[in-house]
């Protein structure tokens, strides 16, 4: 009877293959650790350059919304607070400002503590010229809708709704322009003493 020679040292058929893939695998193992500790270990050279550094700078572009000439926005003031006549008298400094105002109005109850600006479509840049010259934030510039609290904003392109805050107020007598240049002349003086 012949028998099968046995097999070769490595055990199952394929071992000695299997033998020299594990060996493969340990030798990549090492040769990765062998990397990754030679580049946490700072060299000579490394050690006597000081540290880079870098500098970035950015620019801001601003881009404005072209105003209307206040002479062609229909402005309504309404008052919205618990004084009597704020209404007209902001009527009054807006028109003497330059603005075209329609007839003062009342606000719906009930009164606002804080003043606001609504507009129709295609006017914010001129509301927020408008809150901008009463010192009013542009958080509170609106798009006119059923919510702004005015009965009838008929014809109007920005209304302003007098609050409690600008009701406080004196209206200014007149209002500032929207924007303005200052420019700075830098003059540099040199004497000799003689």
């Amino acid at each position: 009877m012949d028998r099968p020679d046995a097999e070769p040292s490595g055990g199952a058929p394929g071992g000695h293959q299997l033998a020299l893939g594990r060996g493969i695998v340990v030798i990549v193992v090492a040769i990765l650790v062998g990397v990754l500790a030679l580049r946490s270990t700072p060299n000579a050279s490394n050690a006597a350059t000081p540290p880079e550094t870098s500098t970035t700078i950015s620019s801001t572009t601003t881009t404005t919304a072209p105003v209307a000439a206040r002479s062609s926005v229909k402005v309504l003031v309404a008052n919205d607070s618990t004084t009597n006549g704020v209404a007209g008298g902001y009527t009054t400094v807006l028109q003497q400002a330059g603005w075209s105002l329609l007839p003062p109005t009342n606000g719906k109850p009930p009164p606002r503590s804080t003043s606001a600006v609504y507009y129709a479509p295609n006017k914010r840049a001129d509301a927020n010229a408008l809150a901008a010259a009463l010192g009013l934030p542009a958080s509170e510039v609106f798009p006119l809708s059923p919510a702004t609290p005015v009965a009838s904003t008929t014809g109007a392109d920005v209304v302003l709704v007098v609050g409690a805050d600008l009701a406080a107020k004196t209206p200014p007598s007149t209002v500032p322009p929207t924007t303005t240049t200052t420019r700075v002349r830098n003059t540099t003086t040199t004497t000799r003493a003689g």
